[in-house]
This record gives structure tokens, C-alpha cells and sequence, in this order.
């Protein structure tokens, strides 16, 4: 197999970008090695997965040199000279997208001073601009360049009168959603990091806004911005602007960019996170709408076509495992159990296969499954992996809890608590709150095994108490049946 900067770049592209690039090749202005455009005709054959027992150099070579003896610089500097040509193609798309290509044009035809051919183009551009329906980051950015590009019109200088509100109005609006998709970062990463950020300025501009917020009315994607942010600073109405933002972003949906939609299913998780977070569990259901919505709209992270991010999957997995949602979870497995990348895909059924029948109170199966798991399978790295481990150790405790094999639970407490202790990756008050559970199954198990009614009563009020206590319902179900088991027996 062949790696190469190159083949990264041909991966990407769709089946008419590759006629595209074709043509480029072969055309003179661009390229007139006629070796570049014959490699390209036999690494083509191989898109768009570039992956073939025969995908080698040394067969690429014998392909156009026939019996020639092998040279490897020679095909490095063929691979390399059409990198080059692949990054001025990729260039030239980029030119093409967003009006870039006419802005670009009018700048040209400003610097050689052809003002009528200038102003035609203007007009164009501006006429395209207002069928525009989505007030975005890139819209405000051409409606200020189209108020540049005309005051180089003008020479008297109080016609301009007719448009600087306008250009002001833009200019601002353009600032605004600027600062706010920044401030959306810093937001994320705090939940993400142990870091805090000033926010000082963001509150005077939502201040701002919400005593000009008729100026703005003409903008979804601003106003969007702007109640969502609101819910994370307003305490006394945040739930209100959350669900504003998110009635208002599903009724301008389409007209959204994907990477305004992106930003703004980010912070959705976000504030979920935070009230999930915070002992408000109504949120696991509305963040699971929401991951769910984005597989649907293919609004995700990744970039590859029918391939789900792994950490995505697991996030929906045991969403629908904390819900209880057997239906759901049987569905996205079946839906997307094959968009897993193929190298994970083993362990990854296993570990599907082992949450669902833990839902089913299936424990023996459970156990079972667990240990087909492949950890190397899933990500890189041990630390990486770390949360697919810390999901299957706490099903298996509370598989071998329910099927009273304690001396094995305790061996798992133990172990478990070895793991964490070791892991740097973990956020110290995720490995507290792991550990709590830990400590608190282990103190079960000595109850069941010797009954103290005083100890059932203080673990019973720590459970109700503890708003982050994992498993808190199966926690206290499993507390109730310790009293009846003693009640019976007496």
C-alpha cells in the first residue's frame, strides 16, 4: 500500500471532481508533464479507497515504464509533482465556493482600473448576494466586500451616503456572529478541560443585543447564536432560550451552512452535558434527539461517507442504555453497526451485543460477550480507549452483583480502581465519580453478605443524596431488595 500526501488528497475527492482534475491535468495552462497526467490514469483505477494488493509503487512503475528497472526517485518525484498539481486543483475549487472566485475578479479588475467592466461585476455578485437566504458568517463577509468594492466607484464621496448604513449595519452583524462562534469554542472547551475562560465581553455584547434585537430580527442564524448563548448565562430563564434557540434552528435548518450547523449542535450537546451534569436527567433523552438528529442529517464530525465516528457510537450507545431504550439501541445498532470502522467492527458488535443484553437482564451473556472484547481494536491507544473499558467493567460489576458471584465482583472493584488510578486521561472528577460507585457496590455486596439495618438506612439516604451516582435507580432497587431479602428471612 501506497502513503502518500497525494492519495490523502485524491481519497477526498467525489467521481466528478476526479473528471475534473482530468482535465486539469491535462491541460497546458496548468501542467505540461505528459508522465503526471498517465500516473494519475493508473492511480485513478484505484479510487476512491486507494486500497489494492496491487496499490504498490512498484507495480504503479511497471504499469508506465514497463520492464524499465525500478527507480524510486524517479516515482517520488512523480508522486510529488502531482501533489503539486493536486493542491492547485484543490485551490481552484476552494476559488469556485463561496463567491470567491467573482470577489477575486473584481479585485483583479480594481487593480488594472477597469471601473465599467468592475461595476458590471459588482452587480452581478450583489444580485446573486440577495438570494441568499442564510444570514451567515460568509454572507455579512461578501455584503461588507460588495460596500468596499462600490465606495472604490465612488469619488464624490457624499454618495456613499446611499449605502454606509447598510455597510455599517452588515459590518456589525458580521462582528457579532464572529465573536459569538468564537465564544462557542471557549464554551465547549471548558466543559471538555479543566479551564476556565472571561466571558465579560460576551455578556456586554448579549446585553447589547437584547436591547437592539429588532435590528437583528432579519438574521436567524444571529438570533440562534444569540439565545443560545443566553442559556448558558441566564440561570433564572436558560432552559427557556434553550428552547427557543432550538425551535428556531430547526425551523431555518435548511437554509444553515453545515458548519453553522455543526457549531451549533456542538453547543447543544454542550448544554445538555452541563444540566445532565447537574442532576437534571430529562436532558439524556433530548441529547439523544439530538445525536440521533445529526446522524439522520449526516451533520457530524467526520468527513468520511458511511463511516460513524466510534466515540459517536458509543456516546448513542449508552445514552440508550441510561434511558433504558432497548428499541432505539436494537435499531442503531442495526442501522450503523456497519458504518463502524471494519477493524472494529468485531469488538464493537460485542460490546453493542453485551449492553443489550445487560438491558435484558441476560448477565450470563453479558459476562460472556465482554470478554470477546478486543480493547486494541477500538482506538489507538490504552488511554483512548479508556472509556470503552470503564463502560464494560461496570456492566460486568453489576452482571456478576446480580448473579451473586461476589468474590469476582470484588476482584473487578479492585481492578477497576487500579485502572483509574493509572489513567491520565480521565478528568479527576470523572474518576471520582466512577469511584464512588465502585465504593458504593463494594459496600453493598458487605451488606448482602452481612446485614446491618443501620448501614442499609445511610447508604440508602447517600444513594437519594448523590445527584451523579451511576446507576442511582438500579442502586436503589437493588438497596430495597437487600431490606426485603432480610425481612423474609426473619
Amino acid at each position: 500500500m501506497i502513503k502518500s500526501t497525494v492519495v490523502s488528497i485524491l481519497k477526498t475527492f467525489t467521481d466528478d471532481e476526479v473528471g475534473l482534475f482530468d482535465d486539469f491535468l491535462k491541460s497546458p495552462f496548468h501542467n505540461k508533464n505528459e508522465k503526471v497526467v498517465n500516473l494519475f490514469k493508473v492511480l485513478k483505477k484505484y479510487h476512491p479507497n486507494y486500497e489494492d494488493i496491487n496499490f504498490t509503487k512498484e507495480i504503479i512503475f511497471k504499469t508506465l515504464f514497463g520492464n524499465k528497472k525500478y527507480k524510486e526517485f524517479h516515482i517520488r518525484n512523480l508522486f510529488s509533482d502531482l501533489n503539486i498539481l493536486a493542491e492547485k486543483f484543490l485551490l481552484n475549487v476552494h476559488i469556485n465556493k463561496n463567491y470567491n472566485y467573482e470577489k477575486l475578479l473584481i479585485e483583479e479588475l480594481n487593480s488594472r482600473n477597469i471601473q465599467d467592466n468592475m461595476e458590471k461585476k459588482i452587480r452581478l455578485l450583489e444580485k446573486k448576494m440577495n438570494t441568499e437566504k442564510s444570514k451567515d458568517h460568509n454572507y455579512y463577509t461578501n455584503k461588507v466586500f460588495i460596500y468596499e468594492a462600490k465606495s472604490f466607484l465612488l469619488v464624490d464621496k457624499t454618495l456613499t451616503d446611499n449605502f454606509r448604513k447598510e455597510q455599517l449595519s452588515s459590518t456589525v452583524k458580521l462582528f457579532m456572529i464572529t465573536i459569538m462562534e468564537f465564544y462557542f469554542y471557549l464554551i465547549v472547551e471548558e466543559q471538555r478541560v479543566k479551564i476556565k475562560h472571561d466571558f465579560d465581553f460576551l455578556r456586554l455584547m448579549l446585553n447589547y443585543l437584547k436591547s437592539h434585537l429588532n435590528d437583528f430580527k432579519e438574521s436567524p442564524l444571529l438570533i440562534i447564536f444569540y439565545y443560545l448563548l443566553l442559556s448558558f448565562f441566564e440561570e433564572d430563564k436558560d432552559e427557556e432560550y434553550f428552547f427557543k434557540a432550538k425551535e428556531l434552528f430547526d425551523k431555518h435548518f435548511r437554509v444553515l451552512s453545515k458548519i453553522d450547523q455543526k457549531n451549533i449542535y456542538s453547543m447543544m450537546q454542550t448544554y445538555c452535558i452541563n444540566k445532565i451534569g447537574n442532576g437534571i436527567f430529562k436532558y439524556n433523552k433530548i441529547l439523544l434527539d439530538i445525536l440521533l438528529e445529526m446522524l439522520k442529517y449526516n451533520v457530524i464530525s467526520h468527513l468520511e461517507k458511511d463511516v460513524i465516528n466510534i466515540n459517536l457510537y458509543r456516546n448513542i450507545l449508552i445514552l440508550c442504555v441510561t434511558l433504558n431504550e432497548i428499541k432505539i439501541l436494537k435499531k442503531f445498532i442495526s442501522d450503523y453497526i456497519n458504518c463502524v470502522d471494519s477493524k472494529s467492527r468485531m469488538s464493537i458488535k460485542a460490546y453493542s451485543n453485551a449492553h443489550i443484553n445487560f438491558l435484558q437482564k441476560n448477565f450470563e451473556k453479558t459476562l460472556e460477550l465482554c470478554n470477546e472484547i478486543n480493547f486494541n481494536d477500538l482506538l489507538a491507544t490504552t488511554n483512548e480507549n479508556l472509556y470503552f473499558k470503564n463502560d464494560i467493567k461496570k456492566i460486568m460489576l453489576v452482571s456478576l452483583y446480580e448473579l451473586d458471584s461476589f468474590e469476582s465482583a470484588f476482584s473487578i472493584i479492585d481492578a477497576h480502581k487500579h485502572f483509574l488510578s493509572n489513567s491520565k486521561l480521565l478528568k479527576e472528577n470523572q474518576k471520582e465519580k466512577i469511584m464512588f460507585f465502585l465504593n458504593f457496590v463494594n459496600d453493598m455486596i458487605k451488606l448482602k453478605i452481612n446485614f446491618d439495618d443501620f448501614k442499609l438506612i445511610k447508604l440508602k439516604e447517600k444513594a437519594t443524596t448523590n445527584k451523579e451516582l451511576i446507576y442511582k435507580e438500579w442502586i436503589l432497587n437493588k438497596l430495597d431488595d437487600i431490606k426485603q431479602d432480610k425481612m423474609h428471612k426473619t
